[in-house]
């Protein structure tokens, strides 16, 4: 994978819709991220997965937002969670204990909230966590390993938008499996990588689906398709039940102009009516077992 040519291919598909270059924090998610810079992409040749080879260890902690941009993003990511509900809700039942890892700014705990259940969030950046409790969201900056439950165990884990980077992606698993409980749950939502190195014959369809959903250069640690994802669950003792086709949650430019608004709805609509192995997003649920 050229991954310089991808990041370069990226500014230009942003700066294009934006109407101008992203100045200070306006690029954060666009042209910013934390494995953003051209590295190069390994494969595994036995289940496909994808590896990004970064020499410059993750630093999640100081990542830094503007706060005004969170506030008017916000409402757009807990409509796009709250769309969830049919998938997700039935699942588990009222006042369902729910962690999150990676709780960003919150919007998914407030969603949760919503539906019934008691969530917590753990979120090591300083801004993402700040945010998130402005909005009465209950989060801790621990990482999972130090999390310890006070009452009782959790229903489920959810770790939306974040397992990709995760360094150690199975012990992660495994820190689950050993904190929820009896047949409990556990959530994932990653990028696709298949869809990511399968090129389509429509090149350019595939690219502006690739920009859409921050997949440009890939600036992820790890790519799984539905395959490799459901052997690694398996192999830390949950057994996939569901899997779901998606897209980015939100793209989160400043302002979607029609056009823009637009563009994306497609996308997001072919997405959902893909298969799982060839949408640009999947979330896949995992149920705990002996």
């Amino acid at each position: 994978m050229d991954t310089q040519r991808e990041s370069f291919r990226r500014y230009k598909f942003v700066t294009s819709r934006l109407g101008h270059s992203p100045a200070g924090l306006e690029g954060m998610d666009l042209t910013q991220f934390m494995h953003g810079t051209p590295a190069p992409v390994m494969m595994c040749r036995n289940c496909g997965t994808l590896r990004r080879c970064d020499d410059e260890p993750a630093n999640y902690e100081a990542d830094r937002y503007d706060p005004a941009l969170l506030r008017h993003l916000y409402p757009r990511y807990l409509r796009a969670f709250q769309r969830k509900r049919t998938h997700y809700e039935p699942l588990l039942p009222p006042r369902a204990e729910v962690l999150e890892i990676g709780s960003h700014i919150g919007a998914f705990l407030e969603a949760a909230e919503n539906w019934g259940w008691k969530p917590i969030g753990l979120d090591i950046g300083a801004d993402t966590s700040e945010f998130a409790r402005r909005q009465g969201g209950t989060v801790k900056r621990i990482a999972l390993t130090d999390y310890r439950p006070r009452l009782r165990q959790p229903d489920a884990v959810f770790i939306w938008n974040c397992f990709e980077q995760l360094e150690d992606p199975r012990q992660s698993l495994e820190d689950a499996r050993r904190l929820v409980a009896h047949h409990g749950l556990v959530v994932l939502r990653v990028p696709n990588g298949d869809f990511y190195r399968e090129r389509t014959a429509d090149r350019r369809g595939w690219l502006r689906a690739l920009g859409y959903n921050n997949l440009l250069g890939f600036p992820y640690l790890h790519g799984y398709g539905l395959d490799s994802l459901e052997r690694l669950l398996r192999s830390a003792n949950f057994e996939p039940t569901a899997s779901f086709s998606t897209s980015l949650l939100v793209p989160p430019y400043p302002e979607m102009s029609p056009p823009l608004s637009e563009e994306w709805r497609k996308l997001e609509t072919d997405a959902e009516h893909a298969s799982a192995r060839r949408s640009p997003w999947i979330e896949v649920v995992g149920r705990a077992f002996a």
